[in-house]
């Protein structure tokens, strides 16, 4: 008799087990330990904050380009050098030869 109540009684918490809220579905899976799927959380660092904005205006005169003057080259002026001066012939000494003088060129 006490196998029978023992049988009944785990017939219904059996029964009561299935009664209970479940998850429907089919699951089919191969463990490894642990979940290798699973991330811990950790808080996400999100940097320095980056301000994007239109870069500034700055305002300041033209520049001014001052091109310098070409470099000036200073010539002497040419120096005129006079010929010198041109010594009269000079008249061969007298020769005691008894040939007549030579002639004189005649110029025009």
């Amino acid at each position: 008799m006490n196998r029978i109540r023992l049988f009944v009684l785990a017939l219904v918490a059996l029964l009561g087990v299935s009664w209970s809220a479940s998850q429907a579905g089919v699951f089919i899976g191969v463990g490894v330990g642990h979940p290798y799927y699973h991330r811990y959380y950790h808080p996400y660092w999100y940097g320095p904050r980056v301000i994007v904005a239109a870069p500034p205006v700055y305002v300041a005169p033209a520049p001014v380009y001052v091109v310098p003057p070409p470099p000036v080259v200073v010539q002497p002026a040419p120096v005129y050098v006079a010929p010198p001066p041109a010594t009269a012939p000079v008249a061969p000494p007298p020769s005691s030869s008894t040939l007549p003088a030579a002639p004189v060129p005649v110029g025009n």
